[in-house]
């Protein structure tokens, strides 16, 4: 920093992906008055109420947490207008952060968006860049603004993505890199040193929020489609299909060049050491880490030793 002025920083955050961030931010010169987050859910089978990721960090590193159901209460302005904060910045906050909140802040309100804006904008940007067979992504440095990831862009860093990468393993790659840049460039966006630049917004394309529905397999639909979809919804929802009328989780596969010899989509057509070769619409997929209902997760050739499923028509 040009110079040593401490800023009142608020981080609005939820997900286990804003954990590097908010670690590398209280190690800057600046004070985080408060952490604002999601209320506690019901999950689990016993819908016990459990805390986000961020509020454990939070309350671990004794952090101030606020938590509203919305943003548009006035019990969240009062709150948040007595912190008198310098910055507000977000990152996979998880709702929607309303204009009057966005004006509090003294210097600006940022957020942290994983993708190349203006592409990819919304709820789901890392799991539709693999979804769309995109060869690289990135993470993006934007104003906030009333409309959704269409803020002017203080700066955006490029990465390529491995065929090998899931959505999970993309998704740690991508919280390393945004607390990287948060560390490297934050001091230079609160003094003015780096300028936005509007988007192009024409170019900008929208993300849907995920359900466990879209998981579903088509084997109509071509071996290298089904992969993207296979690694973008791993870890959640998890691609499925049935097997003799059980729930079949596809944890993870690989692309077979074999041409599928006019075998119907879905039929399993060998089981080898490395994978379960399945035909689809376009070629082979083989199929390396499944779970069947009721077992555990494990690697196609452990679970193939377990139960004998050459032949067997998956989706039924």
């Amino acid at each position: 920093m040009d110079y040593y002025l401490v800023m009142n920083i608020i981080f609005a955050a939820a997900s286990s992906f804003s954990e590097q961030t908010l670690t590398a931010l209280t190690k800057l010169e600046h004070k985080i008055v408060a952490v604002l987050t999601q209320p506690d859910r019901r999950s689990g089978r016993g819908l016990k109420k459990t805390k986000n990721p961020i509020k454990c960090l939070a309350q671990t590193l004794g952090l101030p947490v606020l938590e509203y159901e919305s943003l548009n209460s006035p019990e969240a302005y009062r709150a948040i207008k007595e912190l008198m904060p310098d910055l507000l910045l977000t990152m996979a906050y998880g709702a929607h952060v309303p204009k009057e909140i966005l004006t509090i802040p003294r210097i600006d309100s940022i957020n942290i968006h994983p993708s190349l804006l203006p592409l990819w904008r919304g709820a789901s940007p890392i799991q539709s860049a693999i979804l769309n067979g995109d060869r690289q992504t990135g993470v993006s440095l934007i104003r906030m603004v009333n409309e959704l990831d269409a803020g002017p862009i203080f700066l955006s860093h490029k990465t390529q993505i491995a065929s090998h990468e899931t959505a999970g393993i993309l998704s740690q790659r991508l919280a390393k890199l945004s607390a990287k840049l948060i560390k490297k460039h934050l001091d230079e966006i609160l003094n003015k040193k780096i300028s936005p630049t509007e988007q192009a917004h024409k170019n900008a394309v929208y993300t849907p929020k995920i359900k466990k529905t879209d998981a579903e397999i088509a084997w109509s639909i071509s071996a290298v489609k089904l992969l993207r979809q296979i690694k973008a919804f791993n870890p959640w929802p998890v691609s499925y299909s049935f097997l003799q009328g059980k729930y079949f989780r596809i944890w993870d596969a690989e692309l077979n060049n074999h041409n599928n010899l006019k075998q119907p989509p879905g039929k399993i057509i060998e089981v080898r050491d490395k994978g379960i070769l399945v035909s689809t619409g376009e070629k082979m997929l083989a199929l390396t880490e499944v779970q069947l209902e009721g077992r555990k997760r494990t690697t196609a050739a452990e679970f193939s030793r377990g139960f004998d499923c050459q032949g067997i028509t998956l989706g039924c």
